[in-house]
């Protein structure tokens, strides 16, 4: 999370004289830093999210240099200064108008349009030095808050002994009636290898993708994992956050989930819980878990004792591993599909691929290692709840 361009220009458009003349649409873009040039060559130094301030010197030697009018160089200049300020991925560009840019060329605000890159303008008597400096100490103030609500949050879920309510105050999770958790899977290799450049893509290029706002929500890295934590209800975040990694190769095969609503920070660390589950019992196909839509894995899910459930499972369908590993499968499988079908011989065998007369063989001798009944609903609901521990354990 970081200070926007949109937030840099609405506290101090009337300081600096500031005009937001084009590619609005990217003005929530994240600040990392100010950077000055007047060389489109030291634009290769660019890291990601700084917003670029030049005056258009270049532009003025063009003139001294072939005693060509200028005019004839903006446009140019201008399209080149702003397509690689855009691939370098900064996220906005300032241009210091008076004595070398005069006025900008509709074609250069088209371009920004284009590609969604928020320029602004501010006249010549407005010192660079000065908002610099300025926006300098406000990225800095922000980074510092923005690091002390993620410890904050941090320690909602993980260390209620150093966690206080009113450390939320000032920020964007004062006074929330409501908390929720975004887990994603971290591509370990990447992080180790450099958890700032993680982190700093983060910052100003992925989560830029999702579209989310910086007051939405805070995150940080955990058990390798990404912590989203947002003071709403998550979902729609959730969406926005699964098509932006579906679209990025870094994130292939990563899971991700998302919790249901608490009312309380103090509650958030359950939230982690409940996600993490639904993380580790998503949906093989599309990597994706809803805590909301586990059905009965939310009540099984509450018991903390993993033994508690072992001994269930053992104690209804243990006797059915005598039959060896292979073929418990496939009894298993068999007994799955007939309990689904509501007992149905020939929609279980043509579901199971297979004879209509092992199918009721294999019924017959489940019943019979097991001594059950299952036209019996109670004992027909054990053995459900107990195919469903067997699901969540090997998933687990």
């Amino acid at each position: 999370m970081a200070i926007s361009i949109q937030s840099l220009f609405n506290s101090t458009a009337d300081i600096y004289r500031l005009k937001l003349i084009s590619g609005k649409g990217g003005a929530e873009r994240p600040v990392s830093w100010m950077y000055y040039t007047e060389d489109v060559s030291t634009l290769n130094f660019l890291r990601g999210g700084e917003l670029v301030v030049t005056t258009g010197m270049e532009i003025g030697r063009y003139e001294d240099n072939t005693g060509k009018a200028r005019e004839e160089f903006l446009v140019e200049y201008l399209s080149k200064l702003v397509n690689a300020v855009s691939e370098q991925g900064a996220s906005g560009l300032i241009l210091n108008l008076g004595k070398y840019i005069l006025t900008v060329p509709e074609e250069i605000k088209q371009l920004c349009q284009r590609l969604q890159l928020p320029l602004l303008t501010m006249p010549w008597e407005i010192h660079i030095i000065d908002i610099m400096q300025d926006y300098g100490n406000r990225i800095v103030n922000d980074r510092q808050k923005g690091q002390s609500l993620e410890k904050t949050l941090f320690n909602a879920m993980f260390n209620h002994v150093d966690f206080n309510v009113v450390q939320l105050e000032n920020t964007a999770f004062a006074g929330s009636k409501n908390y929720s958790v975004v887990l994603m899977d971290l591509p370990e290799v990447l992080a180790e290898k450099d958890e700032d450049g993680f982190k700093r893509y983060m910052d100003y290029s992925f989560n830029v993708k999702t579209g989310l706002h910086a007051g939405e929500y805070s995150y940080f890295l955990h058990e390798n994992k990404i912590v989203y934590v947002f003071h709403d209800d998550a979902h729609e975040h959730f969406s926005k956050i699964e098509r932006a990694a579906r679209r990025e190769k870094i994130f292939e095969g990563m899971r991700l989930s998302v919790s249901g609503v608490c009312s309380t920070a103090r509650e958030l660390s359950e939230e982690y819980r409940h996600a993490d589950l639904a993380l580790k019992l998503c949906n093989q196909e599309t990597l994706a878990g809803d805590y909301e839509k586990l059905g009965v894995f939310k009540l099984l899910g509450e018991v903390q004792d993993r033994r508690v459930l072992e001994q269930m499972y053992d104690s209804v369908l243990g006797p059915l591993n005598e039959f060896g590993k292979d073929k418990l499968e496939d009894y298993l499988n068999t007994l799955r599909l007939y309990l689904g079908s509501s007992g149905r011989v020939q929609k279980t065998a043509e579901e199971n691929f297979t004879h209509r007369n092992t199918v009721n063989y294999r019924i017959r001798k489940i019943c019979d290692t097991l001594n059950i009944d299952l036209s019996d609903g109670e004992t027909r609901y054990m053995i459900q709840t107990a195919l469903y521990i067997k699901d969540m354990l090997e998933k687990l």
